[in-house]
């Protein structure tokens, strides 16, 4: 355990690191002034400064900042924030999740190239159809799935997602065979995972394709859009009662995932292996960790670089911006609610913890 909060710890200030070396970088690229570049938050342990701007190292690994000149306040400096044209100051505010993205795709290329060296990369070709499959008989070797329920599929990974969005009812396939599209409609294989929860399936074993370059990158981005997807659907869910808020998991919830992702993977893997199994379910989770704070990050609540880009819009259309005592009132109250969220995912983390024993 000690060893997964270590690599937590290294984790988030990688993706903290990235994320603000974005709106670091595309700051100096449109001569914005950075008074401050910072990892970690709290008192200095030491810093040292280049040009017009201080790096530091903070006490506590978490968090971090970017300070810009005129990010927060007017400023009449030309070289401030607020004094940059909106197209420029989107992408400097942008810049930070999209570094994140970056990072959970760089992070995947590695496990994709790791984690299929042996066995190929999955395809969505079908190679057999089982018997107890409803479509055996009817899905021949070759055909390649392109869409489920209407849903474009590009990966394995995405017929697995489709499927369980798809559940226990009927379900349309779409194939190309010989260059013809053709839909099927059935029902899904039930099955379970490992853990116990229902898994609904085709009934298809995949065609493999051997690990290169081209197909580790195909594989990756694919995968980091399919991350990204996940984030929407499971945020659709939260919104609409499907997932309930006591189900959402804080930092101890995310170490502890991390933890029985590693133990489980280990204890799964052939005698010898246990040690880079549990390291790949680590990269798995680590990219999928930098994806989702991206994404989260862009999305339009006060205090995440989303809301900051919304009112950035506004002033777009409105052709001037808010005045910043405002925005800043609006995102200091969403900084509050977001601290009480977090402190509640952590209250629920805690108390899944203890329920266990």
């Amino acid at each position: 355990m000690i060893w997964t909060i270590v690599f937590a710890i290294l984790l988030f200030s990688l993706i903290i690191f990235v994320h603000e070396l974005g709106h670091f970088l595309t700051a100096r690229l449109f001569r914005v002034k950075v008074h401050e570049f910072a990892l970690g938050m709290g008192p200095k342990i030491f810093s040292w400064e280049k040009g017009e701007t201080t790096y530091s190292l903070r006490a506590i690994p978490v968090g971090g900042f970017c300070s810009m000149e005129g990010e927060d306040e007017r400023s009449e400096n030309e070289g401030s924030f607020s004094a940059k044209p909106w197209w420029q100051k989107l992408i400097i505010l942008a810049a930070g999740a999209g570094m994140n993205i970056v990072l959970g795709f760089l992070i995947f290329i590695i496990f994709v190239s790791v984690f299929y060296q042996g066995s190929g990369i999955p395809t969505t070709t079908v190679d057999t159809v089982i018997e107890q499959s409803a479509l055996y008989g009817e899905l021949l070797p070759g055909d390649k799935i392109v869409a489920i329920n209407d849903t474009t599929v590009n990966i394995k990974r995405d017929i697995d997602f489709a499927m369980q969005r798809c559940g226990g009812g009927e379900c349309t396939l779409t194939v190309k065979r010989d260059g013809e599209k053709l839909n099927f409609r059935f029902k899904p294989l039930a099955a379970q995972y490992t853990d116990g929860s229902p898994a609904y399936l085709i009934g298809i074993n995949s065609a493999m394709k051997k690990v290169g370059v081209v197909s580790v990158v195909r594989e990756a981005f694919y995968q980091t859009i399919w991350m990204g997807k996940v984030v929407f659907v499971s945020l659709g869910m939260l919104i609409s009662g499907e997932v309930g808020v006591g189900e959402m998991s804080g930092p101890v919830g995310v170490v502890d995932a991390m933890n029985s992702a590693v133990t489980d993977a280990a204890s799964s893997a052939p005698a010898g292996q246990g040690l880079m199994a549990g390291l790949l379910a680590l990269l798995s989770l680590a990219s999928f960790i930098s994806v989702n704070i991206g994404i989260m990050n862009l999305l339009p609540i006060p205090a995440l670089d989303g809301g900051r880009i919304f009112f950035v819009i506004i002033e777009a259309i409105r052709r001037k911006p808010i005045p910043p005592e405002k925005e800043g009132i609006v995102h200091f109250i969403g900084l509050v609610l977001l601290m009480g969220l977090m402190l509640f995912a952590t209250w629920n983390d805690i108390m899944r913890l203890i329920s266990r024993f």
